[in-house]
């Protein structure tokens, strides 16, 4: 049976840097996720003529039981699924991200570790604020043109 979805799965920001700790999260997991999302979609690109190619065998060669080869190709495409884990359903069992983990980790511990790395960040997440500082400015005056 398959573990349940862990909706509350996003980082909690932590008291030292959350804001800039779940940025960088943010970004590396959906640097995760675009990766995943090429391997699901090379892996339908594939699947897609094999399976008129099971069907056609199944058709010619495939006697008694004609599905014998999509059958498999099936499982393969289940397998797969499974192992490419793009949604984050399975924990970390027979999944990419038993070979994504430690990469994440390691970016993670770098990127607090990293002299350079932690000032870029620094001024980055500077950035990034004074930014989200001015478009919410910018909503109060417009939902409030008066200055009232």
């Amino acid at each position: 049976m398959d573990d349940p979805v862990d909706t509350q799965d996003t980082p909690d920001r932590e008291a030292d840097g959350g804001r800039d700790r779940s940025r960088l999260q943010l970004l590396v997991d959906v640097f995760i996720f675009q990766f995943k999302l090429a391997a699901d979609g090379l892996r339908d690109v594939v699947l897609s003529p094999l399976s008129i190619i099971a069907a056609i065998m199944g058709l010619v060669a495939g006697g008694d039981d004609p599905y014998r080869y999509f059958r498999d190709l099936l499982r393969f495409g289940r397998r797969s699924e499974i192992w490419i884990n793009l949604f984050g359903y399975r924990k970390h069992t027979g999944t990419s991200d038993e070979l994504i983990d430690p990469l994440k980790k390691k970016v993670m511990s770098e990127a607090q570790t990293n002299p350079w790395i932690s000032r870029a960040g620094g001024e980055l997440n500077r950035t990034l604020d004074t930014m989200g500082d001015r478009m919410k400015s910018e909503r109060a005056r417009e939902k409030n043109p008066d200055g009232q």
